[in-house]
């Protein structure tokens, strides 16, 4: 049986928790709503500043395509409808967000507006309506993961509080110690499981599969070991092991379980190998039924 990997590369800066600012991107349509009430929560849990971004890739209606074709902005008449819409969907929270409107390619304009909020985390929906072209190159998330130096959160589900029931992916690399540390710190004194998955185990006769079940609760109690935890955080902790195609084994847990998040590490790859290999975090972020969390381990190389 061989182990999951998501990578083994340097850990980047650590971002300030609880972070200062979250970034929203969001198109401001009813499919963002739920990465909408999730921002409102974590920004009152944290008390932090709420960034709204939204990016204009042309005009939308034929009014703006007039004022594009008489060369007039059509920003601010959106802008001002969009201010409009959020100081009613805000009113009464005590949160006052700051509306950025941009206009260019989506991925980029995000990547852009995060480059100048080193201490923001960026919230964002997940998206299953993908156009042709975002299959070749990859999704908004998977690409944003890829480039953001940030922990990129991608909403799913539905706001009900806090998030209690959390999960970390664990393949035993710097990556996995890096989203492990980020998800401590984000959300102290909640329990989180550490969950590895073992590959290849399907057809197994029942004790060689228990044994390798045994062996990686060991690893993974290693793994800890090596973390330098703090007793009360270690106290949190428990480890569990699945089996199977390494997406499909987390997504099943994360149903069985009801898990409201999953964190992963990832680590970066060249165009190219983004293209034709993909990546077993690309993989759980299509699978997973939960909200996730990304969180970049810093480094080059295609791996």
């Amino acid at each position: 049986m061989t182990d999951s990997i998501l990578g083994e590369l340097p850990l980047p800066p650590q971002l300030p928790i609880p972070p200062q600012r979250l970034l929203l991107a969001t198109d401001l349509g009813a499919r963002c709503d739920r990465p909408l009430d999730r921002a409102k929560q974590l920004a009152r849990e944290w008390r932090a500043e709420l960034v709204v971004l939204t990016v204009r890739d042309g005009p939308q209606t034929p009014e703006e395509v007039g004022s594009w074709l008489d060369g007039a902005s059509t920003v601010p008449s959106f802008e001002r409808a969009a201010r409009r819409e959020l100081d009613e969907e805000f009113a009464g929270t005590g949160l006052a967000p700051t509306l950025r409107v941009l206009e260019g390619e989506v991925t980029g304009s995000i990547l852009d507006a995060a480059a100048g909020m080193p201490d923001a985390m960026v919230v964002m929906g997940a998206s299953r309506d993908e156009s042709l072209p975002e299959l070749i190159l990859g999704s908004t998330a998977t690409r944003l993961s890829q480039d953001l130096e940030q922990p990129l959160l991608v909403v799913r589900q539905r706001t009900r509080g806090s998030y209690e029931r959390i999960v970390v992916a664990n393949d035993f690399s710097n990556a996995a110690r890096r989203a492990l540390e980020t998800a401590l710190r984000l959300f102290p004194g909640r329990r989180l499981t550490l969950l590895h998955v073992l590959e290849g185990g399907a057809g197994a006769p029942g004790e060689l599969l228990a044994a390798a079940v045994d062996e990686a609760l060991v690893r993974s109690e290693r793994f800890l070991d090596g973390c330098a935890l703090a007793p009360e955080d270690r106290a949190l902790l428990s480890a569990t092991v699945a089996h199977g195609r390494v997406a499909e084994a987390a997504a099943r847990y994360a149903l069985d379980c009801n898990v409201q998040l999953t964190v992963l590490g990832v680590r970066r790859h060249s165009g190219v190998a983004r293209m034709f290999m993909g990546s077993r975090g690309d993989d759980l972020l299509q699978h997973l039924p939960c909200d996730t969390l990304l969180v970049r381990a810093e480094g080059g190389g295609d791996g």
